[in-house]
């Protein structure tokens, strides 16, 4: 059972991590915006779905998966064009970021929106009754797998690895380094709205903190990817997949030996730092270049 439960918190926050590897692992850029981006796309999400209530569930899946798209979208344009068009840097963008839509939030939602009542769209396969959302994040995952494969294959995509390594290529080539950055922050962002339409869905409810502890929780997984792939590809999705399945093998086997998990932010805190303390003291004695967050 711990196996199923596992496999499903990986498949709900996969959106999330993929995106957190275009903006902070590929881009080496300090994106915090993906917590607004996770909680403003579970909260448009949430609010379309009662909008569309008495349309047919598949209008109603459609309408808010894209909502949950765009409302992470929209917070991801509006922390890139801070950095790009005000000039901030892009950390002073999503502490901004966050407090506009922090208000904007409240402001059309209030802090709590509750999907109790209204039928769970993740669970219209529910061939594991005590999984009944696992058959659609399954299938929702291979999807985004597939896609993201396949993207990672595309000038974009090895575009923004090339930005992480070197942010002023395009600038000599004649190619806009706006485009690049915003492109690559509004994909990422949307990628986090996205794993929030999915954890409203799963868990009946948005709200205005379930956004907290998510760029940790991101950055944890790719540190983990990263010390079990160790490979000099410039694009390795293996690493934020095996990064997150790590992640939430560590947190299951804590809760089964009956680990607090209100102390597990530190102990997140506490691998990360171990990690990238290991990998700091082998890249400086090896006279390697040393990677944005060890990712």
């Amino acid at each position: 059972m711990i196996m199923y439960t596992v496999l499903e918190q990986v498949l709900l926050h996969l959106p999330l991590v993929l995106g957190a590897y275009i903006s902070i692992a590929l881009m080496k850029v300090p994106d915090l915006s993906i917590e607004s981006a996770y909680v403003f796309g579970a909260v448009l999400s949430a609010k379309t779905m009662i909008l569309l209530q008495g349309t047919s569930l598949g209008i109603q899946f459609t309408f808010t998966l894209l909502a949950g798209l765009l409302g992470g979208g929209i917070v991801g344009a509006v922390s890139s064009s801070l950095t790009r068009q005000a000039g901030f840097p892009h950390l002073l963008s999503s502490i901004v970021t966050f407090g506009l839509f922090h208000g904007i939030i409240q402001a059309i939602a209030s802090s709590y929106i509750s999907l109790s009542s209204y039928t769970n769209q993740l669970a219209v396969l529910p061939y594991i009754a005590t999984y009944p959302e696992l058959p659609c994040l399954i299938i929702l995952g291979i999807l985004l797998l597939t896609g993201s494969f396949y993207f990672c294959k595309t000038q974009l995509g090895y575009a923004y690895a090339v930005y992480g390594n070197n942010a002023s290529f395009f600038s000599h080539y004649g190619i806009a380094t706006s485009y690049i950055f915003m492109s690559g922050i509004i994909l990422s962002n949307a990628l986090a709205g996205f794993s929030g339409f999915l954890f409203a869905q799963s868990n009946g409810f948005a709200e205005l903190n379930m956004g907290l502890g998510k760029a940790l929780l991101c950055i944890t997984a790719l540190i983990l990817g990263k010390a079990a792939v160790r490979k000099d590809k410039p694009l390795n999705l293996a690493m934020p997949v095996l990064g997150i399945v790590v992640y939430f093998i560590i947190q299951q086997l804590l809760l089964k030996i009956g680990f607090n998990l209100k102390y597990f932010t530190m102990l997140q805190a506490g691998i990360v730092l171990i990690i990238l303390i290991s990998i700091y003291k082998k890249e400086q004695g090896n006279k390697k270049r040393i990677d944005h967050l060890g990712v």
